[in-house]
């Protein structure tokens, strides 16, 4: 046993760290943990977020320009957004399968995997949280991915008749059907609104219409 521990810094050799290490050896001091030494932080999203935390606090120093390896196969698109914002290393996502939350935040992950700033991403299931979403942003979605987006959480659509549709003639998306559609076209054909009441169980708000073209039997199909 050892005693009379608890507030010296320290400084560290280590290239290659575990964030949890990191952040258990910044509970045993009130002294700073120096990691300047440190190349790349591996561990789960949570715990990475929590030793850049302690950086910024000034119990750790040493950190910003990390390498990272994300070791979660589910992460929230806020934190693994987070962790990217902590370093100017490349975010290593590659184990992640599935990204969870806002698709906001998970299309800034998906941006950032575009400017090289996180790599691994491509094939993840998207489960995402909101309810009511834009047809835009979810086709955005669907294209940041090979994977399936789950819209089972999905109450509402916004957005342009022909977005909205594309978004139901994907195979990309898994749980639709009986979402209700608020469009905002002015003008559209009668069978593009035809097609999208055939597309969901839910009601279709088309009060922002002012022009239904198309024939005569197209346009009675509608109303």
């Amino acid at each position: 046993t050892i005693s009379g521990l608890g507030n010296e810094a320290i400084t560290l050799t280590d290239t290659t760290l575990a964030a949890s290490v990191l952040n258990t050896l910044d509970g045993n001091t009130t002294g700073v943990v120096n990691a300047g030494t440190v190349t790349t932080l591996t561990g789960l999203g949570e715990d990475i977020n929590n030793a850049y935390a302690a950086n910024t606090a000034g119990t750790i120093s040493g950190l910003a320009n990390e390498a990272i390896t994300i070791t979660d196969l589910t992460i929230d698109g806020s934190v693994l957004n987070a962790v990217d914002a902590n370093t100017s290393g490349v975010v290593n996502a590659s184990a992640v399968t599935t990204l969870s939350g806002a698709l906001a935040d998970i299309n800034t992950a998906y941006s950032a995997n575009g400017s090289g700033t996180i790599s691994g991403l491509g094939d993840e299931i998207i489960s995402f949280s909101d309810t009511s979403a834009a047809a835009s942003v979810l086709n955005t979605a669907d294209g940041n991915t090979s994977g399936l987006v789950n819209a089972t959480n999905l109450v509402t659509i916004t957005g342009a008749t022909a977005d909205v549709n594309t978004v139901y003639a994907s195979s990309g998306f898994s749980n639709l059907g009986n979402e209700d559609v608020t469009i905002s076209d002015t003008s559209v054909a009668a069978s593009v609104l035809s097609t999208l009441d055939g597309n969901t169980t839910g009601t279709v708000n088309a009060n922002t219409l002012n022009t239904i073209t198309g024939t005569a039997a197209e346009v009675l199909v509608a109303y």
